[in-house]
């Protein structure tokens, strides 16, 4: 703006010294005017630029122009002129035959995209930064023209949490992501194509819909048509890696109950009817002689562990932690603190322990198996950093609430972005706590 203002007022004083007569101030004023300009052109004009891509990019118009196409246009524009300055019937009739491709250009891609409908079935768990394989479905329903050159996108609105400054801020974002290409989809028929799709970010994504677009059949710009589809929520989830050694060095019996429930040990637990995938050799043939049809018996487990994992989501945004001679800020640490806390429960789990998550202020119940692994990560793939103090108040009750002595017996492994010496001495001492 200073700039400006200033160019604009240089060429001001320019025109009223040259009307007063001072040549001398209307040289310099032309070579301040001249000065500025410069300046306007390095500093304004890519700004507005930018501005103006951007605008562009948020109108999202059906049809953009490719650099083909351009080219095109450009030579039509010349084209035009020339015939309506000379008049010359040769440049009139080349006119109307480049305004004929372009018309039939856009009708034939018109035509293309008509009628179809499109469809896509994503898995029931993704992992961040791992290929996912999704079914993309293209229906042409249209009873004599073939539909070429489709690409389909999905559109879809993803939460991201960012830190500015000494804050932590939660933001929407609108993305779209290319699922497949088609070169050919036939008349009233159906084409599939399974494609992987990597997520990058754990978090929630909102799939709103789909986007069809087509260069055929000249390439001189792309044609887009928005297709309306059922808003799906996909979780993706924090990709768990493997644990160190560390954690064996836990008290062996931490966290070891009286077993009462079913496992592979020898005490038996009870009897009950034979299944098809049940072991041939668990059979009681005695039980079955008398009920008269197959019975087989179940042992109580050797031992059961019980683990509860916790996961502090309280931090401090102004806060700057030095993790392998690297600065991250408070968001990318919490970050890491999910993928730590989902590494355990899938470690723990795969161990046959009894499993609990505590995220926050949610609780869940101790449980074994593939699906609490999932019920898990769902909720580790949803939680959102809060800002608070180190000596808050709801930071200090959640220190309390994790506490060993609630937590039905299990061993407590606290994964917080807080301090070290900030923990309460209490909780420290009777859990395994882990510092990011």
């Amino acid at each position: 703006m200073l700039v400006v203002l200033g160019g604009v007022s240089a060429a001001v004083i320019t025109v009223l010294a040259r009307r007063g007569g001072d040549w001398a101030l209307t040289r310099l004023g032309a070579v301040a005017s001249l000065l500025f300009a410069v300046l306007i052109v390095i500093f304004v004009v890519p700004t507005l630029a930018r501005s103006a891509r951007a605008e562009a990019a948020r109108l999202d118009l059906g049809l953009q122009m490719t650099a083909g196409g351009g080219v095109f246009v450009g030579i039509y524009a010349v084209v035009a002129f020339a015939a309506w300055n000379t008049g010359n019937n040769l440049l009139f009739l080349v006119f109307s035959v480049m305004t004929s491709t372009l018309f039939v250009a856009w009708s034939a891609a018109r035509a293309s995209l008509r009628d179809l409908v499109v469809s896509a079935r994503f898995p029931d768990h993704i992992f961040a930064g791992d290929p996912a394989p999704v079914i993309v479905t293209v229906h042409n329903t249209k009873r004599l023209l073939p539909s070429f050159s489709v690409v389909v996108e999905a559109r879809s609105r993803a939460e991201e949490v960012e830190a500015r400054r000494r804050f932590l801020r939660r933001r929407t974002r609108e993305r779209k992501r290319v699922l497949a290409y088609f070169i050919y989809v036939p008349r009233r028929a159906k084409v599939e194509q399974r494609v992987e799709q990597t997520f990058e970010r754990r978090g929630r994504v909102l799939v709103t819909g789909f986007e069809i677009s087509t260069r055929f059949p000249l390439g001189l710009f792309r044609l887009r048509r928005r297709l309306r589809a059922r808003d799906v929520e996909i979780a993706v989830y924090p990709k768990p890696e493997r644990e160190g050694d560390e954690l064996h060095l836990l008290p062996a019996d931490a966290g070891r109950l009286e077993a009462r429930r079913r496992g592979a040990g020898h005490d038996l637990h009870s009897l009950r009817e034979y299944q098809p995938r049940d072991d041939m050799r668990r059979i009681d043939w005695k039980a079955t002689a008398r009920a008269g049809r197959l019975i087989v018996r179940e042992f109580n487990a050797e031992d059961e562990r019980r683990v509860h994992v916790a996961l502090d989501t309280f931090v401090a945004a102004g806060e700057v932690a030095n993790i392998a001679g690297e600065g991250a800020d408070a968001a990318a640490r919490f970050e890491r603190a999910v993928v730590r806390a989902a590494s355990l429960v899938a470690h723990f789990i795969e161990e046959r322990s009894e499993v609990r998550l505590t995220v926050g202020e949610e609780e869940s119940r101790y449980g074994v198996g593939r699906e609490h692994l999932y019920e898990c990560l769902r909720r580790l793939a949803l939680v959102a950093p809060r800002a608070a103090a180190v000596d808050s108040r709801r930071r200090r009750d959640f220190w309390q609430r994790i506490a060993p002595h609630s937590s039905g017996g299990g061993h407590v492994i606290l994964v917080t972005t807080a301090p070290r010496g900030t923990i309460p001495a209490e909780l420290w001492r009777k859990s395994h706590v882990i510092y990011l």
